[in-house]
């Protein structure tokens, strides 16, 4: 067997030991296996798990890859990061002792994880959600024996309470009633351990609420040493945080000051802010909200083909749903997931958050806006056709796992091609009318203040409250939407950066593709890109241009 053979049969086998390990993420990225149940979270087996990783990032580091292909030599450069990664994020950020929403997570996406697709017949999958309810309790003991509460973020903990205390109704109301109708026999079973789950997590949200909100003084950031070793590391790239900061600002002038231009072309005697608010009013209605996402995606999808952007593999689907009950604090206002890599049936999903018909007028109407008509099309193409969508289903055709497995690393890439595409299909006139372009760039202005709110809330001492009153005044978000972006920053260090980083980069990159190569088509130019898979831009470089 060659090096490199070896190389990937034993990368393949850590991958299975992972998943066997983290059975949540194994659903989530289409391997059934350990459908039945949840992880172990205690210390000990946290502890075990570590073990095994960092004994996995020495094997692999200590295999020689200069006789491996180009493509062996990426996915071993892409393997080793990966699991650089994992070591990182247990020894330094230590979210199993500080962050209380992982857990919910293992409990509440282990469970939605099985419902929202249709990869088996609806009883197999409830039965396996049985399996999980049944083992929801033992987790959140698990969760309260790790956590430390003075070392929580009191931001991280406020979250955590707010999907404790929405979480009940998928345990009490969603599974037994979706068991009435498709698994009668089940019925019973969901009922008495959904019972039992929702007991175990109101007893999570009075821990939270009474012993770990009046001791959370944990910091949620990491420090400029981290955050740089992060983007150097996992991103690849050669920028530290402050120079990362100076792009941000220089990138947000250079938008507001195309955006005022923009509403110069509409109206010289009305504001920025005017046009953009007056076009917030223009949204679908609550009932129709769906409908109007339906609608311009598969306007995308068709302008997409019509233009020859880029290949669309057969046999891809998007289903366009509401955002379920518990994952609504964290979605403001819509979100894509994606197929997982190991799914045979490669539909991605598309999630939707209705607006709340108990909520005060005022609030819904709120809501409603962040729908606004002119942002519909650039949401469809950024989220669908050609952005995410159909970027990470052709992730999924490539032929190794590694390779496969780049979505871990690749948020630089994968945000970024997202937001390319705005500009790109602004340039061949799918975004055509002045205020749909105002809109872009008022959604480029808000990724540019992710650059700068990244970097300064987690190496400059930024509070929360002030990263969301910069959101609220600079970028005009609503109050609650804002509060619900910066909590996430919060807990994603480098990721926010990302989405206009991302598309910096991309632009540069296919500059260079196209003097390599003066006849490729835009086709052409999109397909060698997305055939690479999710690469951090770097690797993706090496593999377009061999350099």
């Amino acid at each position: 067997m060659s090096s490199e053979s070896r190389f990937y049969r034993r990368a393949e086998e850590w991958l299975e030991r992972f998943l066997e390990l983290n059975p949540v993420a194994a659903t989530q990225l289409g391997d059934h296996r350990w459908d039945d149940r949840l992880g172990d979270r205690s210390l000990e087996a946290l502890e075990a798990e570590h073990e095994e990783v960092k004994a996995a990032l020495a094997e692999i580091r200590g295999m020689d890859p200069s006789d491996f292909s180009l493509d062996g030599r990426i996915d071993h450069t892409l393997v080793t990061h990966i699991f650089d990664s994992f070591v990182r994020s247990y020894e330094k950020i230590q979210s199993h002792r500080r962050n209380p929403g992982d857990y919910l997570e293992e409990v509440l996406g282990g469970v939605f994880s099985l419902i929202i697709r249709d990869f088996a017949p609806l009883p197999d999958r409830l039965r396996s959600a049985l399996g999980r309810v049944r083992e929801a309790p033992r987790v959140l003991k698990e969760a309260q024996a790790n956590l430390i509460p003075e070392r929580i973020p009191r931001v991280w903990a406020e979250v955590a309470l707010e999907q404790a205390k929405q979480a009940p109704g998928l345990f009490v109301g969603l599974l037994p009633a979706m068991a009435a109708e498709a698994a009668p026999d089940l019925q019973q079973d969901l009922t008495e351990a959904g019972q039992r789950a929702a007991q175990a997590i109101q007893a999570f949200a009075d821990f939270l609420e009474n012993e770990v909100l009046p001791q959370a003084t944990g910091d949620f950031a990491v420090g400029k040493d981290l955050f740089d070793e992060i983007l150097r590391e996992q991103h690849m790239v050669d920028y530290d945080a402050d120079q990362l900061l100076q792009t941000g600002w220089e990138q947000f002038h250079q938008t507001k000051a195309q955006m005022e231009a923009v509403a110069r072309e509409i109206d010289p005697n009305r504001s920025v802010e005017d046009l953009l608010e007056e076009a917030k009013a223009d949204h679908p209605t609550a009932e129709g909200l769906l409908e109007a996402y339906e609608q311009a995606m598969a306007e995308a999808r068709q302008y997409v083909i019509d233009h020859e952007i880029a290949t669309i593999p057969e046999g891809e689907t998007l289903r366009i749903i509401e955002t379920p009950t518990y994952l609504r604090p964290l979605i403001p206002y819509a979100a894509y997931m994606p197929p997982g890599i190991f799914e045979k049936k490669q539909e991605g999903i598309f999630l939707v958050t209705p607006v709340d018909p108990n909520d005060p007028p005022e609030v819904q109407e709120q809501k409603l806006k962040g729908h606004a008509r002119p942002k519909l099309p650039v949401t469809a193409l950024h989220e669908a056709y050609p952005g995410h969508h159909l970027q990470l289903i052709w992730a999924n055709r490539q032929e190794t796992i590694p390779r496969r497995m780049g979505s871990f690393l690749a948020t630089l890439f994968i945000e970024g091609w997202a937001f390319y595409c705005e500009e790109m299909m602004e340039q061949l006139g799918y975004i055509a009318q002045p205020i749909q372009r105002l809109s872009r760039l008022s959604d480029q202005l808000w990724r540019a203040a992710r650059i700068i709110l990244d970097v300064s809330l987690h190496t400059r001492g930024m509070s929360v409250d002030e990263a969301v009153d910069f959101l609220v005044k600079e970028c005009k978000l609503e109050p609650t939407n804002a509060l619900a972006e910066v909590r996430r920053y919060t807990q994603t260090p480098t990721q926010p950066q990302s989405y206009l980083m991302g598309k910096l980069a991309i632009l540069k990159l296919v500059e260079e593709f196209k003097r390599a190569n003066p006849g490729a088509s835009l086709r052409e130019i999109h397909d060698a890109i997305l055939g690479c898979g999710s690469l951090p831009p770097r690797l993706m470089r090496m593999r377009l241009l061999g350099k």
